[in-house]
């Protein structure tokens, strides 16, 4: 059988090759363990791809399987119709956030989709199609554990879309890196976010750790790493050091993200002795009431105090904020400016609010005091607008009331005037990320 995994262009990505497809080689490699050569697996890799001439870049296939997040759904959409006109007979089986979200709605593109984490489901789903009895809906009940899985083959793709430069900033950009996730889960639960498992962080074992990097840097002399953990520094001292020192191990220089709160200096210590030279922090707002509001549960003195340890250690540090959060202050630029000035980050990366499906402001607006713009497309829910020009704007995705449960509400006028203000003296501190 004949399977492929397709990738979207990711256009919405200044550079796409930037950001391995990790959960798609990380599939394909459990497929190849369970099946063998009973499948011919390959990646087809659309980044970078015009979208109308995409089709001209996807074999024939027996199984296309498809990761769908929201934004990307309706390129998704099209690149279907597409296939089925030349390989009618292809079965399309998808999963990830989208689908969780909507999965009725779904089925109305996949022939049959998961719920769910979907290690062991694509392989039941591959089993009932060589049997002939694949079902419209699967479900994974309970979590993995992700040690029982081999770390993602890279070999899908070629060398030159797995190692690049840039991974790392200033004196390290130069080095060949990649990207890595060696957990999943999240236990918090913040109003903002559409978080598909909400779970204690699952780490996987130091020395699988350790086997994945030093296959990347045998492999393809890798260098530098960007970890997509949630949490690159993990706030369980001992989760925090064996994963620490599995990478220390290897003697990679690495950067990724942590939480605000929580870290113990000892860690931060330890984390700079193994390789770390920069962590992104989610302060997300410099509104304590806004943080509250939105269930972040971060405590912004303490975060002041983490950033402080973190550049004492030498540890560069990445802010990243949101702008428009419900109860936020009128002068939220002028005190947003001000504490990017006290904590001196190395960069920031700044956001407007954007109500992503399956997020509570999503699901319950009228609770912020929120109206919805449901005409707005899915394709048009980015994050980050104006970082590298003043004229790019985002889109309406909402509006306040007149009168929130938190006051008076904002009107998207003023939360774009502020935005602006911040993006403005992030371009003339050339902070911008």
């Amino acid at each position: 059988m004949r399977v492929g995994f397709v990738n979207t262009s990711g256009n919405q990505n200044e550079k796409p090759f930037r950001i391995d497809p990790i959960g798609p080689l990380y599939l394909l490699t459990i497929l190849e363990e369970e099946f063998g050569d009973r499948l011919q697996l390959r990646y087809i890799d659309l980044r970078g791809i015009m979208e109308d001439s995409a089709i001209f870049h996807v074999p024939e296939q027996d199984v296309y399987l498809h990761y769908v997040t929201t934004p990307e759904i309706a390129e998704i959409q099209r690149n279907i119709a597409n296939i089925r006109r030349f390989y009618p007979k292809a079965i399309h089986l998808a999963g990830g956030p989208h689908t969780n979200i909507f999965p009725e709605e779904s089925l109305k593109t996949f022939d049959a989709i998961c719920i769910g984490e979907g290690e062991e489901i694509i392989k039941e789903m591959i089993r009932d199609i060589f049997d002939k009895k694949l079902k419209k809906i699967y479900r994974q009940t309970g979590t993995i554990d992700l040690n029982a899985y081999p770390f993602p083959l890279r070999k899908y793709l070629p060398k030159s879309a797995i190692a690049d430069v840039g991974m790392l900033s200033r004196k390290h950009c130069d080095l060949i890196g990649t990207t890595v996730l060696f957990s999943r889960g999240c236990p918090f639960n913040c109003h903002f976010c559409s978080n598909q498992y909400q779970s204690p962080t699952r780490v996987r074992a130091p020395e699988l750790i350790t086997q994945e990097i030093e296959y990347l840097k045998r492999e393809y002399n890798i260098r530098s790493l960007l970890l997509k953990d949630d949490q690159g520094i993990h706030t369980n001292r001992k989760v925090a050091m064996g994963m620490l020192e599995a990478i220390g191990k290897t003697g990679i220089l690495w950067r990724g993200q942590s939480r605000a709160n929580g870290v113990h200096p000892d860690i931060v210590h330890l984390a700079k002795q193994t390789g770390c030279v920069e962590i992104a922090v989610a302060i997300e707002s410099v509104s304590q009431r806004a943080l509250d509001i939105m269930n972040k549960k971060i405590n912004l003195i303490k975060a002041k105090e983490y950033l402080k340890t973190l550049r004492r250690e030498g540890i560069d540090n990445k802010l990243l904020l949101i702008l428009g959060l419900p109860g936020e202050p009128k002068d939220i630029a002028k005190q947003t400016i001000a504490f990017i000035e006290e904590v001196q980050p190395s960069n920031v990366s700044l956001s407007i609010l954007c109500p992503i499906p399956g997020s509570e402001i999503w699901q319950n607006p009228q609770r912020f005091g929120m109206k919805i713009n449901r005409d707005v497309p899915f394709e048009k829910y980015l994050f980050a607008f104006g970082r590298f020009d003043s004229d790019e704007k985002t889109p309406p995705f909402f509006e306040y009331e007149k009168v929130t449960p938190f006051g008076e509400g904002m009107s998207m006028d003023e939360i774009l005037a502020n935005h602006e203000a911040v993006q403005n003296y992030l371009r003339e501190k050339q902070l911008n990320f």
